[in-house]
């Protein structure tokens, strides 16, 4: 196995109280065109998203959540419930190919990119370990939240509560 300076130039940046790090340049330009990927497709996918998933796309989604969940509870019937659900290692625990396939029906245009980034396990490396990642999105890859959020919300979307809010991996459900 390839150790990850053999992967792409190396370039050494300072970052503070850790010193000089290796930085593999080829990263840095997966990074950008995620990043540009993301921008595009967060226009786009942000309206599908409201106003059940508040977690990306939506410009104050977070205080909206609060003050939607806070509304709720003001007036919640007494035989009704709220949920909340922070699902463990959420972003691990998608199937790279159920992620594909929702990019293939909600933005097509990026299906490309995120099958060369995502259709095969991604390579991590922990000293002599090499570790194959098959699920989820990658850390720290600025496209994983979108490709989270358009996964899942057809789910949360089918949700017959009376309140179905999603902050990314964090579901607050209400109703009897």
């Amino acid at each position: 196995m390839s150790h990850p300076s053999s992967l792409g130039v190396v370039s050494l940046l300072s970052a503070k109280k850790r010193g000089i790090q290796p930085i593999v340049v080829r990263f840095k330009f997966r990074r950008l065109v995620s990043k540009c990927a993301n921008s595009h497709s967060l226009a786009r996918l942000a309206p599908s998203f409201s106003p059940t998933q508040l977690g990306v796309g939506i410009p104050g989604g977070c205080e909206a959540a609060i003050h939607s969940a806070r509304r709720f509870l003001e007036t919640m019937p007494k035989d009704n419930v709220v949920v909340k659900l922070d699902f463990s290692n959420a972003f691990n625990s998608l199937h790279k190919l159920d992620m594909l396939q929702t990019i293939v029906n909600t933005a097509p245009e990026l299906f490309p990119y995120c099958h060369s980034a995502y259709a095969k396990p991604s390579l991590l490396f922990y000293g002599q370990y090499t570790i194959l990642s098959q699920e989820g999105s990658q850390q720290g890859d600025p496209i994983g939240p979108l490709l989270f959020c358009n996964t899942i919300q057809t789910l949360l979307a089918s949700l017959t509560a009376v309140l179905r809010l999603g902050l990314m991996d964090d579901l607050t459900l209400g109703g009897s």
